[in-house]
């Protein structure tokens, strides 16, 4: 090999090597991960593309391992503040800001009963082409419980309360019926309900770090538990959809398993993400009535209508007290709103409710322009 040849053979081996480079870094680039101000992983943050197109989910180490190809991402998420980045130019790696939710204090008295408002919206997308489909519902309860009798009572629950002014679409009674069951305010605390509901499945919180707990059962990693000392919060992630199909694994009975394996067929990679968040005392305690925010996600795929499917609720406390009877009667009846679309979003403001990401916000408009 002559000289110019061996130069020319060169500068084709440098070139395909920094082609490699470049692919490699571009398959780097894919993955993101979300951390707060501590550079804590943040989990369930919802990335979509700027025409506002769902890619997916981040998971409890706050990582999503492919942005497919998008340059610029929208990050959502019910704690913090929604944000747009280049995803090259971060890095991979996005700081969220907390959202500036003021939940006020609560001062604990010896009255009957506790009072506690909320503000929910619930926003459904399925993602056709041919035929799209967005539903969103907005709405504030009043939830209540006798102290003694810690029986719970409120208007309607989260997921089915859709009043009049509110957008409506032919989805409304199949949507509420299809989640329904899953109530709004839990009376017992999260690691009651966990170990309880759960007891084929031994489910575990095992100490992961400062602050920090993992949720395990026979089959692995199924949550986490992040307390945040800075904010006197208990921050609850968990894998929903993953914990329930363990729970039919450990029934083992064929029928069961062989029903969910067929769901699984119809709502291929499914996901259930829970994110929840209760204010705790210096010693890590609280009640039903300290619930702070709440979030579920879902997704899947439709196999039958080949398109995806994309459900966000999520839940933030407004107002909170300890009452009597005929206190909580009279607050019930002050707190009275028409549930408008205008209504809700100036009730949006007053309370600092973190707000939507403009892709959010834009479907929303279009619907209530039609």
């Amino acid at each position: 090999m002559n000289f110019n040849s061996f130069s020319i053979f060169m500068k084709k081996l440098l070139l395909m090597v920094a082609a490699t480079m470049m692919a490699t870094m571009g398959v780097q680039a894919q993955k993101i991960q979300t951390v707060d101000k501590n550079g804590q992983p943040i989990p369930y943050a919802s990335i979509m593309t700027e025409d506002g197109k769902f890619i997916g989910t981040t998971d409890l180490d706050g990582i999503l391992n492919d942005v497919k190809g998008a340059e610029v991402v929208s990050i959502t998420h019910v704690a913090y503040q929604p944000k747009k980045v280049r995803v090259v130019g971060q890095g991979g790696r996005v700081t969220l800001e907390d959202a500036d939710f003021d939940l006020p204090e609560i001062v604990v008295t010896k009255k009957s009963h506790v009072y506690v408002q909320t503000y929910y919206r619930l926003f459904y997308i399925d993602d056709d082409e041919d035929l799209p489909v967005c539903f969103y519902r907005a709405g504030v309860l009043n939830n209540s419980f006798e102290r003694q009798k810690k029986d719970l009572s409120t208007s309607e629950d989260h997921f089915s309360a859709c009043s009049n002014g509110i957008i409506k679409t032919a989805l409304n009674t199949a949507l509420g019926s299809y989640i329904k069951p899953i109530a709004g305010l839990k009376m017992k605390k999260m690691e009651d309900r966990m170990k309880n509901n759960n007891k084929q499945l031994g489910i575990t919180f095992k100490p992961n770090g400062p602050g920090k707990q993992i949720i395990i059962d026979r089959y692995g990693v199924v949550g986490s538990v992040t307390d945040n000392q800075d904010k006197g919060e208990r921050r609850y992630s968990l894998e929903a959809a993953l914990l329930s199909k363990h729970r039919i694994l450990a029934t083992g009975k064929d029928k069961k398993i062989a029903k969910a394996e067929k769901k699984e067929e119809r709502q291929k990679d499914r996901v259930d993400q829970d994110f929840i968040v209760y204010r705790i005392d210096e010693n890590g305690n609280y009640s039903p009535e300290d619930l702070v925010m709440m979030q579920s996600f879902t997704s899947y795929f439709d196999t039958k209508n080949e398109h995806n499917t994309y459900i966000l609720l999520q839940v933030f406390t407004t107002d909170r007290a300890y009452v009597t009877k005929d206190e909580l009667k009279q607050m019930k009846k002050d707190n009275k709103m028409k549930m408008t679309y205008q209504n809700l979003q100036k009730f949006e403001r007053d309370h600092k409710i973190p707000p939507l990401s403009p892709e959010y916000l834009k479907r929303i408009q279009e619907i209530v322009k039609k």
